[in-house]
């Protein structure tokens, strides 16, 4: 008689591909559980200007709230500037941006830059100048030690590429631990 042993491997690779499915599940629905969309942001004659891409041009009773906090160590936030906006058109194209001072933020803190009418869009940045006065736009780091810093390269937040979203997938899953 012959010894028939299951073929090992043929399992291992099974149990293997379930467990992929499985953590592709749980990042897809963590994903669409997001509470908020990426808000799209760049430096324009020399102040943050902030967009949503969205697809529709009037806020929610014609009012919109951006405000934004300082973010120092574990994911600490500090209330640092609001305005709300009535009648405003949607900033969905980056012509039509809403602008704010970059005086108004401190370095080298990151801080999440908030745009609220129906729905919310979020942002975490950073903003710096250069020694010739020039404001620009750096990454935003997250450390399960450090916290959230400011990196030192420059950033483009006003893409919508898939670094991006796995860097914004990342930065939920870091507050989410926390």
């Amino acid at each position: 008689m012959l010894n028939r042993s299951p073929n090992t491997l043929g399992i291992t690779l099974k149990v293997i591909s379930m467990k992929l499915l499985y953590l592709l599940l749980f990042i897809s629905s963590s994903v669409s559980a997001s509470p908020s969309s990426a808000l799209y942001v760049k430096i324009k004659n020399n102040n943050v200007c902030v967009f949503t891409k969205g697809g529709y041009d009037k806020a929610y009773e014609n009012r919109t709230l951006i405000y934004m906090g300082k973010v120092d160590g574990i994911n600490t936030f500090h209330d640092t500037y609001s305005k709300t906006y009535l009648n405003l058109k949607m900033p969905i194209i980056e012509e039509n941006c809403i602008k704010i001072k970059a005086s108004e933020f401190e370095e080298p803190f990151p801080y999440d830059v908030i745009l609220e009418t129906d729905q919310s869009y979020t942002q975490r940045i950073c903003v710096n100048r250069t020694a010739e006065g020039k404001t620009v736009l750096l990454d935003a780091k997250a450390d399960l030690e450090k916290g959230i810093y400011c990196g030192t390269n420059q950033y483009d937040y006003s893409s919508n590429g898939l670094w991006t979203k796995l860097k914004n997938l990342y930065y939920w899953l870091i507050n989410f631990f926390n």
